[in-house]
């Protein structure tokens, strides 16, 4: 017991400055995370036409998985950093089911919003009879029991490492039998990462030739510059939503595989580079609300009027955008 308690206070003679460096960006994380979710759920509660957008139904879902990982980032990550002895695999079990739902729930959503986008573009005449209200309702709670189902029970084979070494006891990362990790890496990323690439392509390829058409028409009186900045801006918000999910997604599974396969005591500077994994990973629950609601200029107004507090009859969204508000003139 001695040798343990002296490895624990080694440890955080050796660690303790990095690691309540990462906790406080984690903790940094989580409130900018509680901040932008919550505006974002506001908004559209508080703004009646933003409510009867199907669109907006996977964006309050995804606030909504991101505002609870938000809770839940400084206790999972505080108990990783504590004397992790003192807690059991069953424990950190119990922790770990809905953090990593959360998670699961939140990239399923963002598979579900490039459904949404890409109905409302490439198929945009039968977009209403295609993408109603209820449906998208059905499927954000369809999404959720699913992956709340689904993960809660695979984490039930959770365990974690700790490294013991010369420098102390740490927890270094969550581990699964190999099935469960394979499972966990092609829902949680490979098949939203892909879907969300395939996608957007097809938007892209669409806005291209709506672009080139109208191009055409110049002589009939159409700008070919007012046509084609809404189409850059849209393709920029797209290429911003597959960079950032492969930057934070990709490293993190990618350590999480070669951690399984260490069976000695991990590098120190493996630690490292998995602690600045995870950070890259969380980022992604407060960036959502910038990338999906704050580029939104209706969602903007919204803000205006929800941080003054007073109505305003400026979010009023027109005829278009109440049928297709995802079309790339909001942004």
């Amino acid at each position: 017991m001695s040798g343990n308690a002296s490895n624990a206070n080694l440890f955080w003679t050796t660690y303790q400055p990095y690691t309540l460096f990462i906790y406080s960006l984690h903790c940094f994380e989580a409130v900018l995370s509680l901040t932008g979710n919550t505006l974002t759920l506001i908004a559209i509660r508080k703004t009646k036409n933003l409510k009867k957008v199907p669109t907006n139904v996977f964006i309050m879902s995804l606030a909504s998985s991101d505002a609870i990982i938000g809770l839940l980032i400084p206790v999972f990550v505080g108990v990783k950093f504590l004397d992790t002895e003192q807690f059991s695999n069953g424990t950190m079990c119990l922790l770990h089911g809905p953090y990593i739902s959360m998670f699961i729930i939140s990239l399923m959503i963002l598979l579900a919003i490039a459904v949404d986008r890409y109905l409302a573009i490439v198929h945009s005449l039968s977009y209403k009879q295609r993408m109603t209200l209820r449906r998208a309702k059905i499927i954000t709670v369809v999404i959720w029991i699913v992956s709340l189902c689904s993960m809660t029970s695979l984490t039930c084979y959770y365990s974690f490492k700790r490294n013991v070494s010369e420098q102390g006891i740490r927890i270094i990362g969550s581990l699964y039998p190999k099935f469960v990790l394979m499972i966990l890496l092609q829902i949680g990323i490979i098949g939203p990462l892909l879907g969300n690439i395939v996608l957007y392509i097809l938007i892209y390829i669409k806005l291209k030739t709506k672009t080139i058409f109208r191009g055409r028409g110049i002589n009939n009186g159409l700008n070919e510059s007012a046509t084609s900045k809404p189409t850059k801006a849209y393709v920029n918000m797209m290429v911003l939503v597959l960079v950032y999910l492969g930057i934070a997604c990709i490293p993190y599974y990618v350590i999480l595989v070669i951690l399984k396969e260490m069976t000695s005591s991990t590098p120190v500077w493996f630690v490292y580079l998995f602690d600045t994994s995870t950070v890259l990973f969380y980022s992604n629950c407060f960036m959502n609300p910038f990338i999906y609601s704050w580029k939104n200029r209706n969602f903007r107004n919204a803000y205006k009027t929800i941080m003054t507090v007073k109505r305003s009859s400026s979010v009023v969204p027109s005829e278009r955008t109440r049928t297709i508000f995802i079309s790339m003139d909001t942004y």
